[in-house]
């Protein structure tokens, strides 16, 4: 096979380094038909660089797909025009395609840029905001609260994505509680379909609803701009975070959603409560309570004492002395209450925290069991091994690779 043109073929591949190849591909893109011509399209990813140098890229929607070319204009040029270009607009760029040979990388280099007006996606993202103003979807009013302490917590993102990974790093470590999957796609032309019969396919099974996805580029989010993925949200029955991009990014899916998250990170953290954080509040709350018991038996001896002190005593011997049996009965049924009160709450505390350790799925670790993972995937079962299948096994001070030897399917106890 003579991919290269160099007229051998003695039946291999041949052989080639990467530099002749990254030569190749320039030499290959080295036409005139790629030198000094007109390209229009709609700017993305706009970055104006302290150099004075703009990078960006022209996309054009096409056959129900996007194209995207990157490309640079140098300073030299970038202060001959008159204008800062935006995201958003629709320029036409004259220039040449240029390759890179060390990175492989080729970019089309703009000597020139003319303002044709705003881009088709951008326009579509404005059509459709005002559409769902108009119909009150992204009112504050609708908008549900976050459950307190939730049980089940759904997420709706890529299966094998950061932003699962990370979710599920922070709620493990925060507060563990059931995570329920619910996977999709969360870019490409149709992922806007997967995104809507994800939410849908989980809705009513858990408390809380995280969906999202790490950042990219204006086309990579634009899916969670799409009505399906819109109308989805508005009409979930539980209450849904919107974690899309980063910081800076913006999607109609986050106006939509009860409550907006910057990273998904963040929306893990605002979905749970600190398991820790609530049990210092509940020692404070026991050593507040205390404190103001004490306080209060304190007060009402002081003002026994001067009451005493300002009567007669032979008068009122009997009276004080009353008064002080009353007190020390008081005194013993506050303390009661203090040791049932303290005895609940302590109660209530080791429930929690058994609890929280039940469903913590790394407890088991601790009493020297592993768990099993191929690849992302927990093994549950022998009937999902088989001979020869490498398998990771996660322990509580590491982990370790085997091979599977042999599978027995009956149990052995």
């Amino acid at each position: 096979m003579d991919w290269f043109g160099t007229g051998e073929d003695n039946g291999k591949d041949p052989v080639k380094s990467v530099y002749e190849v990254s030569s190749r591909i320039s030499r290959l893109l080295d036409d005139e038909s790629l030198k000094g011509i007109w390209v229009e399209g709609e700017i993305t990813n706009f970055h104006r660089h302290v150099s004075g140098h703009f990078y960006f890229s022209v996309a054009e929607e096409r056959n129900s797909k996007t194209y995207v070319l990157n490309c640079a204009m140098w300073r030299s040029s970038a202060r001959e025009i008159s204008y800062i270009p935006r995201n958003g607009d629709r320029v036409k760029i004259y220039g040449s395609v240029e390759v890179y040979e060390p990175h492989g990388k080729y970019q089309f280099i703009a000597r020139d840029m003319v303002v044709c007006g705003e881009g088709d996606k951008h326009i579509l993202l404005q059509k459709w905001k005002e559409e769902f103003l108009t119909l009150g979807i992204f009112d504050e009013s609708r908008k549900k609260p976050l459950p307190k302490y939730p049980e089940k917590i759904g997420v709706v993102t890529a299966l094998g994505g950061a932003a699962r990974r990370d979710i599920e790093n922070v709620i493990s470590r925060r507060y563990p509680v059931e995570i329920v999957l619910s996977p999709a796609a969360v870019q490409g032309d149709n992922a806007h379909t997967e995104i809507a019969e994800a939410i849908r396919r989980i809705d009513g099974m858990v408390d809380v609803i995280i969906v999202g996805r790490g950042g990219g580029s204006f086309e990579d989010l634009f899916e969670f701009n799409h009505p399906d993925v819109v109308v989805a949200v508005y009409e979930c029955r539980t209450p849904v975070v919107s974690a899309v991009g980063h910081e800076i990014d913006f999607t109609l899916c986050d106006f939509a959603a009860d409550v907006r998250a910057p990273t998904p990170s963040a929306a893990a953290e605002i979905v749970v409560p600190d398991m820790s954080e609530l049990l210092r509040e509940l020692t404070q709350y026991r050593h507040s309570l205390l404190k103001g018991l004490e306080e209060k038996i304190e007060k009402e001896n002081q003002n026994l004492e001067n009451c005493r002190l300002h009567l007669h005593p032979r008068r009122l011997s009997k009276l004080i002395n009353t008064e002080y049996e009353r007190l020390d009965d008081l005194h013993s049924r506050i303390l009661k209450c203090i040791d049932h009160r303290v005895g609940k709450e302590d109660y209530e505390l080791k429930v929690l925290r058994k609890n929280l350790e039940l469903l913590n799925p790394f407890s088991p670790l601790d009493k020297g069991f592993c768990m099993l993972r191929s690849g992302e995937t927990l093994i549950k079962s022998a009937s999902e091994l088989k001979e020869g299948q490498h398998v990771s096994m996660v322990m509580k001070d590491g982990s370790a690779k085997a091979e599977i030897l042999e599978v027995c399917n009956e149990k052995e106890l």
